[in-house]
């Protein structure tokens, strides 16, 4: 266990300065460059892609239903007692009337594409909420690394003061080894911030692609707006249009399935430049006009069209629920924001006083009013207030970006 320990010590960039080793810097990188690497790198979002391809597609093939279609066919067959025949001829075909039922399934068609996409869109937001969480969570680990070293300077300086007044006789030997018990935890905190760093590293460098170890740089501080923006932009989000647009889909459904027993009309003709044996008199081409009537289906027509009413109503309560779910996460996003905002005001606030504290009980130790357990507990009061401001910092950051998401706000990297 210590052999592992000291490896991670020994490979991790915060360790190496602190044992004055050699380290690689690690590469900068922008919460921009991070969405844009995780981007181009999902399969998630590269299938989902491919699924709005595919109904893309499927709407252009029903698109074909409003041209003619033209074809060119040849035939050889051989009857009992009849000489072989052979037709070569070209054939063409309209549908002139179908009851709008084409017309009606395009639209449903055209809605389900829209739909695709804005789920990508969607798609998209959540994506940039886990790049922008694995940002975050290095970006807190290294703080916390970077602290807890600092905890340890501060502990391994209080430790040399001690020792060095222990030895002409003004400090008790027991308050050195107090401090020395005091360092020793100190280490065993900063190695599991070390740990931690290590896991929030590959867990960036799994999203993005990347190999060296990266520097998340800094956000820029920004406030949040009032919940009833948010709210407001939440009715629109992309995801909830989608909705929308899938309810309208099978709207566009149950219309094509309620115009079921309308007739059909269909052109069809032919032009033959071969045909043997050849008719007579003589005749090139043939045309005609067919009309199809549903009379009787056995209650096909009648399950189909409570099958679409089923649909609809399936796709109107998704729409329902959707929408009270967005604004339930707008509503919970908001909370945590604002009161992540108030714990970091109040940490900040509480960190001021720890180090004035700090301060004078380092004073007051020299002049003897106080002993080196309360001094090495106010110095570390202030470090574990100065860890949980840092915390909370980056919890009120990923909060508003939460609540952004939340919300379907444009993404801006």
């Amino acid at each position: 266990m210590l052999k592992l320990l000291s490896a991670i010590i020994f490979f991790t960039p915060w360790a190496s300065s602190a044992l004055g080793l050699p380290a690689a810097a690690p590469r900068p990188l922008s919460l921009g460059e991070t969405y844009a690497l995780a981007a181009a790198r999902s399969e998630a979002l590269a299938l989902q892609a491919e699924g709005a391809a595919q109904l893309d597609a499927a709407e252009r093939q029903l698109a074909a239903a409003f041209r003619p279609a033209f074809d060119f066919n040849a035939s050889l067959s051989k009857q009992q007692n009849a000489d072989t025949a052979a037709r070569g001829y070209f054939s063409g075909s309209y549908n002139i009337f179908s009851g709008m039922r084409d017309y009606m399934a395009a639209k449903a068609a055209s809605e389900k594409t829209a739909a695709a996409r804005l789920d990508l869109e969607r798609a998209r937001q959540q994506l940039y909420l886990s790049a922008a969480q694995a940002y975050l969570g290095l970006q807190a680990a290294q703080r916390e690394a970077q602290i807890r070293e600092d905890q340890l300077e501060v502990t391994a300086r209080r430790i040399s003061e001690l020792e060095a007044r222990a030895a002409i006789g003004r400090s008790r030997r027991s308050e050195v080894i107090s401090a020395k018990a005091q360092l020793a935890q100190d280490k065993a905190a900063h190695l599991s911030a070390l740990s931690a760093e290590r896991l929030a590293q590959q867990a960036l460098k799994f999203l993005t692609g990347l190999q060296e170890d990266l520097a998340p740089a800094a956000l820029p501080a920004r406030l949040a707006a009032d919940l009833p923006a948010y709210l407001d932009l939440a009715a629109r989000r992309p995801d909830l249009e989608a909705r929308r647009r899938d309810a309208a889909a099978a709207g566009f459904l149950s219309e094509v399935q309620e115009l079921g027993g309308r007739p059909a009309v269909n052109l069809l003709a032919n032009y033959y430049v071969l045909r043997t044996p050849r008719p007579d008199p003589v005749n090139r081409w043939d045309a005609g006009a067919f009309l199809s009537v549903p009379l009787y289906t056995g209650g096909l027509l009648r399950g189909r069209k409570e099958a679409a009413w089923a649909g609809k109503r399936s796709a109107q309560t998704a729409l329902d629920l959707a929408l009270r779910q967005a604004l339930s996460d707008v509503r919970s996003a908001y909370d945590d924001y604002e009161f992540s905002s108030r714990q970091a005001e109040s940490l900040a606030e509480a960190l001021a006083l720890a180090d004035e504290n700090a301060r004078y009980q380092v004073e007051d130790y020299k002049l003897g009013l106080v002993n080196n357990l309360e001094v090495l507990s106010a110095l570390n009061t202030a470090q574990q207030t100065r860890l949980a401001l840092s915390q909370a910092q980056a919890r009120k950051t990923l909060a508003l970006i939460k609540l952004e998401t939340a919300a379907g706000a444009e993404i801006k990297p």
